[in-house]
């Protein structure tokens, strides 16, 4: 019974061995490196910038769609405690759809 434990100790440890060989090759990528940037301004300057253009609303963000609205447009005039009650309500009830089918 022990030798069959140590015989198959053995073959899992090959197995693992195999297996981990199995990604030890050469690298034969180029390593690949960013050219060097020299920037013309400092970072006092470009906060600057940054802190200007969020005062006039110059400041566009990535993907600016400006057809989107700025701020939030709701006609909702139900506070959350009143949403929060017809909830509470239809599931007493039973009348809340069945969205599940």
């Amino acid at each position: 019974m022990k030798t069959t434990k140590i015989l198959a100790s053995a073959v899992i440890s090959l197995a693992f061995l195999a297996a981990g060989s199995a990604f030890a090759g050469d690298n034969d990528y180029a390593a690949v490196t960013a050219p060097a940037i020299t920037s013309t301004v400092t970072r006092a300057q470009v906060q600057a910038e940054l802190a200007q253009a969020q005062k006039d609303g110059t400041l566009l963000n990535a993907g600016d769609d400006s057809s989107y609205p700025t701020t939030a447009q709701s006609s909702v005039s139900k506070t959350r405690a009143e949403v929060r009650a017809e909830l509470m309500q239809a599931r007493k009830s039973g009348t809340l759809p069945d969205y599940q089918s």
